[in-house]
């Protein structure tokens, strides 16, 4: 039976599905998010602005890891950019100021969060004596945690958007314009599309079939019934995971050891997840198939 995993659950203020997050999500990072979604919005403050605090927040936590001393305080850092990074999205969606440049500016947050984690780690290992490869395996794992990331937060959102609001997703290029942030958008749309593989075929299927650009209650349930249990696997390349990891190698001293968590483990896990993907997009292809057929 499908139905418990085709459910949205949306809450008053947050209007996200509770399926789609992570057990630190639902219970921690949400409600405690919320408290600060409602500050936010008693102080007048955009989605935005909390995004770019987030992004303060997490850089200053990232850089503090040049001093292993300090690594479980920044550790604590990294978790209220957690929180802010929780409470950006909450706002947005409280006051209905959900936009794609706010989702692209979240990225952002999020990414030089990772960089400055990279960049904090290398430097304290060169400034201890270490040797200078390691700012090789740095952008290397800087690399490697942008594409995780991407693809974690592709596969959420387009669970998110077909089993809970219906709606097929798309992954149209972003409409031409001059700067270099808008070559900045493309050039990030154009990866997710050779990342994402068979989602995107997908997605096509279910426009070509919906009405009203709502997706048939019978794809939707069959979407989830393909698609749940990837999704949550998707979960195990969301930024919790690495700030898990470097509490544990901040308590432990070594925080030496993250590239190597990011560069062997976490990447096993990508790889496995996108078998994993391709395998119940193959499934979920030729459920609709049979379905058309006479």
């Amino acid at each position: 039976m499908i139905s418990s995993e085709a459910r949205s659950v949306e809450p008053p203020l947050a209007l996200k599905a509770y399926d789609t997050e992570e057990l630190a999500d639902v219970y921690f990072f949400r409600p405690v998010g919320a408290v600060i979604t409602r500050a936010a919005h008693a102080g007048r403050f955009t989605p935005n602005q909390v995004t770019i605090l987030a992004g303060v927040v997490g850089t200053v936590a990232g850089l503090l890891l040049y001093n292993e001393d300090l690594g479980l305080f920044a550790f604590g850092l990294l978790i209220l950019h957690g929180l802010f990074d929780s409470a950006d999205g909450q706002l947005a969606r409280l006051t209905g100021r959900s936009s794609e440049g706010g989702f692209f500016l979240d990225g952002v947050s999020d990414y030089f969060t990772d960089a400055a984690i990279c960049l904090g780690i290398a430097a304290g290992i060169l400034h201890r004596g270490g040797s200078s490869s390691i700012i090789g395996w740095a952008l290397l794992a800087n690399v490697c945690l942008g594409i995780q990331a991407m693809l974690y937060v592709y596969h959420r959102a387009a669970y998110s958007l077909v089993v809970g609001k219906g709606v097929a997703s798309r992954d149209d290029l972003p409409a031409a314009r001059s700067g270099s942030l808008s070559a900045l958008r493309t050039g990030y749309a154009l990866l997710r599309q050779c990342l994402i593989g068979g989602q995107m075929e997908i997605a096509r299927l279910l426009r070509s079939r919906a009405g009203k650009e709502q997706v048939r209650e019978d794809d939707r349930l069959e979407y989830a019934r393909h698609f749940y249990w990837p999704k949550r696997g998707w979960n195990l390349l969301g930024a919790n995971t690495r700030f898990y990891a470097i509490g544990i190698l901040a308590l432990l001293h070594r925080l030496d050891l993250f590239f190597l968590f990011v560069l062997i483990p976490m990447n096993a896990a990508a790889f496995s997840l996108s078998l994993w993907q391709d395998w119940a997009d193959r499934r979920f292809r030729a459920s609709l198939a049979n379905r058309l057929s006479p």
